[in-house]
């Protein structure tokens, strides 16, 4: 009787615990696993993001949104000195 019970709780642990055989990684599905990946950790990023941004009060989340398009600004005209980008082209 206890072998009988050893063995089937034996055989019921290694049918829990055994991999997969098909989860070999290959060319051809790695990179759906990476974008699978990558597309988790932005959509947690952004519920973070979005997480904080509700905390916050409406002189912080306007002073948030001057800063975001300040530096859009100056990371669309690169960094130079001001005397340079005075004199650059606006598209």
């Amino acid at each position: 009787m206890k072998q009988l019970l050893f063995s089937f709780f034996f055989l019921l642990s290694v049918g829990l615990y055994a991999q997969p055989g098909n989860d070999v990684i290959t060319p051809e599905n790695a990179g759906a696993r990476k974008k699978e990946q990558h597309d988790k950790i932005e959509k947690e990023y952004l519920n973070r993001v979005k997480q904080h941004q509700d905390l916050q009060g409406k002189k912080e989340k306007k002073r948030m949104k001057r800063h975001l398009k300040k530096s859009a600004r100056l990371r669309r005209k690169g960094n130079k000195p001001w005397y340079k980008r005075m004199w650059i082209r606006r598209k």
